[in-house]
C-alpha cells in the first residue's frame, strides 16, 4: 500500500520547484543583470517595419535556423528575415536545473504522439509528450544541454547513401567552426576548437556521485574518453552547451551576439502557415511565405531562397500544408497538390529509452560528505543555493537532471571490434531523478506512486537512463487537417522492429553490473526494488519485466529526426538533395534535423547546429557567382 504522506510529497515537490524558480526569476531580474542582458536581446520586428522582400527568408529560429541567420547576414548587402513562432527565451531558462520545469509549458509546442497499444502505455491515453521549443533558440532552450556529436560511422554512412560531402571528415570542420571549447583538457585536441559562437564546457556543479560513476568505468571494461574525440566508446563527464555554467542556446550564441546587424530582421510570434509556390511552365519555384502575426496575415517574398528550419515536426508539417508531400494524403486533406513528394513526413526516427531507473545509495559514515553524494531537492530549493547562484555564480543550480555523465557501451548485439556502441547511458546526479522524469514524461500517478514511494528526501539515489542509439523502427507524421494550428499526427512506431526492444533490455545487464561494481558497493548501491504496478506480474529481474517497463515508461529524449530525408533523386523517399535543396522545387531548402537520413549515435542538438553551419555555407557557395 502506498503511504499517503509519500503521495502528498510527490504532488507538492513540483509546486515547490516552480515557486522556487519563479522567485529566483524575480531576483535575477534585479541582481543578475548580466543574465538579463537587455542590451543584446533581440528586438522583434513590428509588422510596420516588415519589408516586402528579403534576399533570404528563414522559417524557424531554433538550433539550425539561428545559425543560418547568423551566417547569411554576415554580408551586409544581403537582407535576411528570420521568422520565429515563439518569443525570446526567458532569463530563467539560463539556469541548468530549471530545465525540469520548461517542458510541457509555454515555451513548448506541446506535441503528443498518437495513442498506441505498443508503447507509451504508462501515460494518459497512451500518448507520449514530445516537447519541442517554441521560442527563439528552439529546443536548445528546453534541452538538457548535452553536447554530443555522434559517431564517425554515422556520417560516413550518410555519404555512402549518395550524400556527397557529408562524411565525418567534412562535417568535423563544421562542428569545430561553431565551437568555443572552454574545457582546458580539450584545448590541444584536433577534434575541438576555440573562438566559435557556441561555448562548450563541463557543467559547473558536479555532485560527488558523478566521480563515483566515472571511477567504475575501468572495472566495467571501459575507459574515460572524450566521446566527441578519437573514440566514442567509454565513459565521459558531461560537456554541455554552456557559458560560464549557464545555458548557451543558439539564440544566445548566434543571434544575441549579432543583434546590431541592420540587415538581419527577426520577427517573433510569427506563425508560418504555408510556403507559396509559383509554377512557371515545367518549373516550380518557392517565392513567398504566408505567416500570421498580431492576428493578421502577411506575405513576404524571398528574392533568393526560402530556408525551412522549423525542425523535424514543423518542417514536414509546413511542407504538407503547402501542398508538398504524398499525393494521396494531400488529396485526402483536400489540399491542392503542388508537388508529389512521398517522403515528406516519413522516415521518422527517435532515440527511445527507459527513463526513471534509480539506484538507491546508502553511503557509510566514513564516506566524505555522505549526506550529499547526490543532489537532493531539499538541499537545492533553499535560500543558500539561491544566494550561491546570485552572488557567487556557483552551487547546485548549475547541475541538471542529465548532467551526471555519459557512457557509450556495447551490448551483446554490438560489434565490439569496432568503435560503434549501440547504447548510450545518461547518468543523473539528482536524487529525485526518477520522480522528476516521471513528472516530465507525464506518467500516470498510480505508476509514479508504485515506483518512487520509497525515494523521499531521507533516501539518496541517482538516475540511470539507457537509450537505444540506432533504432531500426521507423515512424511517420501526417496532417490531421488543413488547419495550420492543428498539430500533426505523430506516430513514432517505437519497438515496431522487435530488435530495438531486445537491445534496450540488454542495457539493464549493464545497469546491474554497475550497481555491483566495487566502487558502487562502497556506497551500498542497489537497484530500486519497487516494481512498476503495471508490470508487477513479472519477476523484477527478468527480461519480461523490463520489456513491460519499456512499453509503459517509454522515454524519448526528444531527438526526432529524418522526416525530410536527404538523399539522391534516385531515392523516391528523399525530400532534399545533398545540397539540402528540395527535389523538384527551386529556391527552397530544408536545413534542420529533419534532413538526417538516419539518426546519429548520440544527442542531436550539436549535429543540428552542424547542419545549420554546413547548410549556410552551401547557400553562400551556390550564390557566390552572383556576389
Amino acid at each position: 500500500m502506498i503511504r499517503p504522506i509519500t503521495s502528498i510529497y510527490m504532488l507538492i515537490v513540483p509546486v515547490l520547484l516552480n515557486s522556487f524558480f519563479l522567485s529566483l526569476d524575480v531576483l535575477i531580474r534585479n541582481i543578475r543583470l548580466d543574465i538579463v542582458n537587455k542590451e543584446d536581446r533581440v528586438k522583434s520586428l513590428s509588422t510596420q517595419e516588415l519589408l516586402p522582400e528579403y534576399d533570404y527568408v528563414i522559417i524557424g529560429g531554433g538550433s539550425a535556423g539561428a545559425v543560418v541567420a547568423n551566417r547569411l547576414s554576415v554580408n551586409k548587402n544581403h537582407t535576411v528575415l528570420l521568422l520565429e513562432a515563439g518569443n525570446d527565451e526567458d532569463v530563467i531558462t539560463d539556469l541548468p536545473l530549471a530545465t525540469a520545469i520548461f517542458q510541457n509549458a509555454s515555451l513548448d509546442w506541446g506535441f503528443k504522439t498518437e495513442p498506441s497499444s505498443n508503447y507509451c502505455l504508462g501515460m494518459k491515453n497512451h500518448q507520449c509528450a514530445w516537447p519541442r521549443g517554441k521560442v527563439l533558440g528552439g529546443s536548445s532552450v528546453l534541452n538538457g544541454m548535452i553536447y554530443i556529436r555522434g559517431n564517425k560511422k554515422d556520417y560516413d554512412s550518410w555519404a555512402d547513401l549518395g550524400n556527397e560531402g557529408w562524411d565525418y571528415k567534412n562535417v568535423l570542420l563544421y562542428f569545430k567552426k561553431s565551437e568555443d571549447v572552454k574545457a582546458k583538457e580539450l584545448f590541444n585536441s584536433p577534434y575541438h576548437q576555440t573562438n566559435g559562437y557556441l561555448t562548450v564546457e563541463q557543467f559547473k556543479y558536479i555532485p560527488p556521485i558523478v566521480d563515483y560513476v566515472m571511477q567504475s568505468a575501468n572495472e566495467l571494461g571501459y575507459k574515460l574518453t572524450d566521446a566527441n574525440g578519437e573514440s566514442q566508446t567509454g565513459f565521459s563527464y558531461t560537456y554541455g552547451t554552456l557559458r560560464d555554467g549557464l545555458r548557451c542556446s543558439t539564440a544566445k550564441a548566434f543571434i544575441r551576439s549579432i543583434a546590431n546587424r541592420k540587415n538581419l530582421h527577426v520577427s517573433l510570434e510569427s506563425i508560418v502557415e504555408k510556403i507559396l509556390i509559383k509554377t512557371d511552365g515545367t518549373s516550380k519555384v518557392a517565392h513567398e511565405v504566408l505567416f500570421r502575426k498580431d492576428k493578421k496575415q502577411f506575405t513576404v517574398r524571398a528574392k533568393r531562397e526560402i530556408i525551412l528550419s522549423a525542425g523535424a515536426i514543423k518542417s514536414p508539417h509546413l511542407l504538407l500544408l503547402s501542398g508538398i508531400g504524398p499525393r494521396d494524403h494531400l488529396e485526402k486533406m483536400k489540399i491542392p497538390v503542388v508537388h508529389h513528394a512521398p517522403g515528406v513526413g516519413k522516415n521518422l526516427q527517435d532515440h527511445v529509452g527507459m527513463a526513471g531507473i534509480s539506484l538507491i545509495i546508502d553511503p557509510p559514515h566514513n564516506i566524505k560528505n555522505r549526506d550529499n553524494i547526490s543532489a537532493r531537492i531539499s538541499n537545492i530549493i533553499s535560500l543558500n543555493t539561491a544566494t550561491e547562484m546570485l552572488q557567487d555564480n556557483s552551487g547546485p543550480i548549475f547541475a541538471n537532471i542529465v548532467s551526471g555523465g555519459n557512457a557509450f557501451i556495447n551490448t551483446k548485439y554490438a560489434n565490439k571490434t569496432i568503435d560503434y556502441p549501440d547504447i548510450q547511458v545518461i547518468f543523473s546526479p539528482i536524487s529525485n531523478y526518477g520522480f522528476f522524469m516521471a513528472h516530465i514524461y507525464q506518467l500516470e500517478q498510480e505508476i509514479i506512486n508504485s515506483l518512487y514511494w520509497n525515494i523521499t528526501e531521507n533516501v539518496q539515489s541517482f538516475g540511470v537512463f539507457p537509450l537505444l542509439l540506432r533504432p531500426r523502427s521507423r515512424g511517420f507524421l501526417k496532417l490531421k487537417s488543413a488547419n495550420p494550428d492543428e498539430a500533426p499526427a505523430i506516430v513514432p512506431n517505437y519497438f515496431n522492429d522487435p530488435h530495438d526492444l531486445q537491445v534496450l533490455i540488454e542495457s539493464i545487464k549493464f545497469v546491474e553490473k554497475l550497481s555491483h561494481s566495487r566502487v558502487m558497493q562502497r556506497l551500498n548501491a542497489r537497484l530500486n526494488p519497487n516494481k512498476m504496478s503495471s508490470c508487477s506480474q513479472f519477476d523484477g529481474l527478468s527480461d519480461e519485466y523490463w520489456a513491460c517497463y519499456a512499453r509503459h515508461f517509454t522515454s524519448t529524449i526528444f531527438h526526432p529526426i529524418g522526416t525530410c530525408k536527404m538523399g539522391p533523386a534516385s531515392d523516391p523517399y528523399a525530400v532534399v538533395d545533398a545540397r539540402l535543396k528540395l527535389h523538384g522545387i527551386a529556391k527552397l531548402r530544408v536545413i534542420d534535423a529533419s534532413i538526417m537520413p538516419h539518426i546519429i549515435s548520440g544527442n542531436t542538438n550539436a549535429p543540428t547546429i552542424m547542419i545549420g553551419e554546413k547548410g549556410a555555407d552551401m547557400i553562400k557557395e551556390d550564390w557566390s557567382q552572383f556576389d
